[in-house]
């Protein structure tokens, strides 16, 4: 694709002004079919870990983090009844709506993001389901930061060698590793800035051909700085079956960090 010059105009300008402040919004993503995970029956998404819904450990971290207003839940409508019964179950309340899921994830985003009525200053993050220990201390990070930025990502380090190869079979460059990181979730946006991404990589027939997998990826094309949030290795996503014990190995690790993380702001 021929590189863009593309005009970010004030956000009050472009999408209208706001009175008030501003909203938080969190986008759930739910919708995927799980299929390296090898289970045809459930979705990974909602299969239990330590005997609760993955799912809900993203609803229950969305509903503790006081910056986060509202939730909106993209997932299949086959789905929509179990997840409101979670909910009940679960206290939950900040979960307002609900968007179905597109073929790929840019769609499944776009989606949420026409669901929410959020306005251009407004904010939103972006978490998947199967991100099931995401800690408090990073939202809390992204929200201190999106105030100077329009976009953050959550990243770690990279500790191993990466090797890049144009056609999965030969090693075209073994990359330094100082210079790398992982990218990690969740993601924060200004939502129109976000939303004008989304629209542009729609709306061009050569951009749709590359295979854009994350957010982050459509704003940089734009020319928007992303800040990058340092995350922590309990972070992890459950892709595979293996992933799913390492993630009960860690849930009464993860939980330490965030009793000690409350217990430094004084939270009862």
């Amino acid at each position: 694709m021929k590189e863009k010059s593309f005009n970010l105009p004030d956000l009050n300008v472009r999408y209208g002004s706001q009175m008030g402040a501003n909203m938080n919004y969190a986008i759930v993503l739910a919708g995927g079919k799980g299929q390296r995970f090898g289970n045809g029956k459930i979705s990974k998404q909602f299969i239990e870990l330590t005997g609760v819904p993955m799912i809900v450990y993203s609803l229950r971290i969305a509903e503790k983090n006081k910056n986060i207003d509202e939730v909106c839940i993209v997932a299949a409508e086959a789905e929509e009844d179990n997840i409101s019964r979670w909910i009940k179950e679960y206290g939950i309340s900040k979960v307002k709506y609900f968007a179905r899921p597109g073929k790929e994830r840019q769609q499944s985003v776009f989606n949420g993001l026409q669901e929410i009525p959020a306005k251009g200053r407004d904010t939103v993050m972006i978490m998947t389901a199967v991100c099931p220990f995401v800690s408090q201390k990073t939202i809390d990070k992204h929200y201190e930061m999106i105030q100077t930025y329009d976009a953050t990502i959550t990243v770690v380090k990279a500790t191993d060698a990466i090797t890049f190869s144009n056609d999965g079979k030969r090693v075209s460059r073994t990359l330094q590793k100082r210079k790398l990181y992982l990218q990690q979730g969740p993601q924060v946006f200004r939502y129109g800035i976000l939303l004008m991404g989304h629209k542009v990589y729609m709306e061009d027939e050569e951009y749709r051909k590359m295979d854009v997998t994350e957010d982050s990826e459509l704003v940089l094309n734009m020319g928007v700085e992303c800040y990058m949030i340092m995350g922590d290795r309990f972070c992890i996503k459950v892709t595979y079956p293996e992933d799913l014990a390492i993630a009960e190995a860690l849930h009464p690790l993860f939980l330490q960090q965030e009793e000690k993380y409350t217990d430094t702001r004084g939270e009862i």
